[in-house]
């Protein structure tokens, strides 16, 4: 009676913990609107946790801009990665058709395939992209072409490149969503960062020009060019502009424990500030104030009880959480309200003996009802087998067994003939006797 009761009261525990909960009215998240001004579309990724927290328009097809060169960056590096020592001549056909930002290379000028990509990913030259075009491909055309297939294999399906700098063209476009799909890729690329994340490249001393260094435009990231956009926690990727596109940036940042990804494209200058920066350094500070680790899972943290046959001293042992949980969530959550629990065991009643610290079941952890983590549930204690009660128990369970069954039915069957077979017997022996 007393182990009935101890299950009753399991099971009305795990009703009031995980259905009472999906009935009620769950609580939305408060967070403050970071504010986005100025700017048409918007994408902010947590990297560790594979999470979008914020966007706007991230959908809506817009001009790329200088974002292009990040995807010129990839298919550069995935096609020239063991040839970055390389030396490449400057021809006329690499740059017929450079315009815009660039680090004024020659025809006939010998330069190596790594300063090229260094003066692409930290300077945003477009003279460089051509030329490392050409050292890929054998016509733009054809480097082009591997631009958009390798934005359709990484799933950026709303991109269209038609050149590989960003300068403008009406027929080329793309979305926040997909730039960020784009930036991740490179940003998982080897070797990407070690140029995307620099201050600053030094070109060195050509056949044709004098050693030269260059800074990154990313004013997030560097103060060279501008000292009201630095942003102490950015780590770079790509930042320019152009008057249909207006201003884009493609930054990440750390503060040592969570990475975002910060796509800002579309962007207007206003009075003379900048809104890709502001509204990149805007989102960046709103999610690091308002996304945190959470502790929702301590270890030892009491669940359920399970019954316990064959043991004279108990009859429930408490199951508690192997290990401790502790998941990205918005800073305003709620934890008694929006975080709840369910578990299952793998047997109903577990039999003695049990020893502290069998697994025995798992339990999951939900945030407003979704799977948010888990862990093994476990025994907080050794639980010793009466001799006596699984002497009765293995009795008990013989005197159920097929076999047992069988051979009473068979004896029995042997009785109810062997009487039956001896009356037959007896009779026919008494009719004999009275002839």
């Amino acid at each position: 009676m007393k182990r009935s009761k101890k299950a009753l009261l399991c099971l009305f525990l795990l009703l009031c913990i995980t259905v009472i909960p999906v009935l009620m009215p769950m609580s939305v998240s408060a967070l403050e609107d970071p504010g986005v001004s100025n700017t048409q579309a918007v994408y902010l990724y947590n990297i560790e946790n594979k999470k979008a927290v914020y966007a706007l328009n991230a959908d809506e097809k817009v001009y790329p801009t200088s974002t292009v060169k990040l995807m010129t960056g990839i298919v550069v590096l995935e096609n020239l990665k063991d040839r970055l020592d390389e030396t490449v001549t400057v021809t006329e056909q690499m740059l017929s058709e450079v315009s815009g930002n660039k680090i004024k290379l020659k025809v006939g000028e010998r330069v190596l395939v790594r300063d090229m990509l260094g003066a692409l990913l930290v300077y945003g030259a477009n003279d460089a992209a051509y030329v490392l075009a050409y050292t890929v491909s054998e016509s733009l055309e054809d480097f082009v072409m591997l631009m958009n297939q390798k934005a359709n294999e990484i799933g950026a399906y709303s991109t269209h490149y038609t050149n590989p700098t960003g300068m403008h063209d009406d027929e080329m476009f793309t979305t926040a969503k997909d730039t960020a799909l784009i930036s991740l890729y490179a940003y998982e690329l080897e070797q990407f960062m070690d140029f995307a994340g620099l201050l600053k490249y030094t070109l060195p001393e050509t056949n044709l020009s004098k050693s030269q260094t260059v800074y990154s435009r990313n004013c997030l990231l560097s103060q060279y060019y501008e000292t009201d956009y630095y942003y102490k926690k950015a780590r770079g990727m790509n930042a320019g502009s152009t008057v249909e596109g207006g201003y884009s940036v493609v930054t990440t940042a750390t503060d040592g424990n969570l990475t975002y990804l910060c796509v800002v494209l579309g962007a207007q200058s206003v009075d003379g500030t900048i809104y890709s920066y502001v509204n990149a350094t805007n989102l960046l500070e709103w999610a690091f104030d308002s996304f945190l680790y959470l502790d929702v899972l301590a270890p030892e943290q009491i669940m359920c009880d399970i019954p316990v046959t064959l043991s004279t001293s108990v009859d429930h042992v408490t199951l508690v959480a192997r290990d401790s949980l502790s998941v990205y969530l918005p800073a305003d959550t709620d934890i008694e309200k929006e975080i709840t629990f369910s578990w299952t065991t793998d047997a109903e009643k577990l039999q003695a003996p049990v020893t502290k610290g069998e697994t025995v079941g798992r339990i999951t952890v939900l945030y407003k009802g979704e799977p948010i983590g888990s862990s093994d549930l476990i025994t907080t204690m050794d639980i010793e087998r009466s001799d006596m009660l699984y002497t009765f128990e293995k009795i008990s369970e013989f005197t159920k067994s097929p076999f047992f069954i069988a051979t009473i039915v068979s004896a029995v069957i042997f009785s109810i003939a062997y009487v039956f077979g001896k009356a037959v017997f007896l009779k026919k022996r008494s009719k004999r006797k009275y002839r």
